[in-house]
């Protein structure tokens, strides 16, 4: 009997095994054939990137639409975005000048970078520190750098992921890059419970987000003649962060698609590609709605959830705000 137990016991390891080798993480295994030549890496070799001491962004948003943002806000959101890409590179390529370029420009930022003296200053750390923190972490192993997680620790003050908002989305998404560039299991383990947290208090029964649709594009952020004009769009932001650091904690250990918070999820996925389908069943539809195709995300929920209208968003293909590359990734 003590045999056919410890036999039935080493069957059922040599599955669980087995099935995690055959696992196909998104971010973990990313694949692509022309990732480099599609993001023009060689040429971002070159570019030089200027960081600065302080950040002081005014907001974003003004009366009349969007503030044109000041040269050091520009500078951290490209210094970003071109941290990932170059990360992303040497991930799939593993060309070395890629990840040392990454590298180059995360410790330049975690050099210079003294202070974050507004609202909206702390807002784009919350927002673009996970492409940076992401790119540590694809690179991390062959290029470690305490510099570079020293700022992160600096800058966790900054996480928003304490907001039932668009913010709180991408605050998880910041604590999670930072669990895993920093090896932290502890922030890992609350970023999990966080993330369930999260969506049944920000995400109604119906799938709906109320915190976003409402958007406009002023700063009478939830009224005014535009009131919903970026409904879809912020729906679709709050989602996107969502969905990555679901994907992250997934290849990481903790499973949420299936859970209660999970099934949640899937209602919004399918509610947001019937509007994104049918913009006009949308509650505050209106001519010029924006951002409503912001939706590249869509790519790592379908591995996950079933939505007729999402499978068709795919097969059209009009999948935009992809910062993260996920078109790129090939089976």
């Amino acid at each position: 009997m003590k045999r056919i137990v410890l036999f039935l016991l080493f069957m059922c390891v040599c599955v669980c095994v087995q099935a995690h080798a055959d696992q196909d993480y998104f971010f973990r295994d990313f694949k692509s054939t022309d990732l480099p030549q599609k993001l023009h890496l060689d040429k971002k070799l070159s570019q030089t990137i200027q960081p600065c001491t302080q950040l002081n962004a005014s907001k974003h948003y003004t009366s009349t639409g969007v503030r044109e943002p000041d040269a050091c806000t520009k500078s951290f959101k490209k210094s970003a975005i071109m941290s990932y890409d170059l990360a992303l590179g040497y991930l799939v390529s593993k060309n070395k000048q890629y990840g040392l370029k990454a590298i180059e420009i995360l410790n330049a930022w975690a050099k210079e970078l003294q202070s974050v003296d507004t609202y909206q200053s702390e807002d784009n750390i919350n927002f673009y520190m996970p492409y940076m923190n992401m790119a540590y972490w694809f690179v991390k192993k062959a290029f470690p750098s305490p510099e570079y997680e020293d700022f992160i620790k600096r800058m966790q003050q900054y996480s928003q992921s304490a907001l039932n908002t668009n913010h709180g989305a991408w605050g998880i998404l910041f604590d999670v890059s930072s669990a895993l560039a920093l090896d932290d299991h502890a922030l890992l383990q609350n970023s999990a419970n966080r993330w369930q947290e999260w969506v049944f208090k920000a995400i109604d029964e119906n799938g709906v987000i109320p915190s976003a649709i409402t958007r406009s594009d002023t700063s009478d952020y939830h009224g005014g003649p535009t009131k919903g004009i970026k409904g879809i769009a912020y729906t679709n932001f709050a989602l996107l962060a969502l969905t990555v650091s679901g994907e992250l904690l997934f290849e990481n250990g903790y499973d949420l698609w299936g859970s209660g918070a999970g099934k949640r999820l899937s209602v919004a996925y399918n509610k947001t590609a019937t509007w994104i389908l049918n913009p006009e069943t949308f509650p505050y539809f209106q001519p010029n709605l924006i951002g409503v195709h912001n939706n590249a995300y869509f790519i790592i929920l379908a591995k996950h959830y079933s939505s007729p209208s999402a499978d068709e968003l795919l097969k059209q293909g009009d999948l935009h705000e992809d910062g993260f590359r996920l078109k790129l990734r090939s089976l």
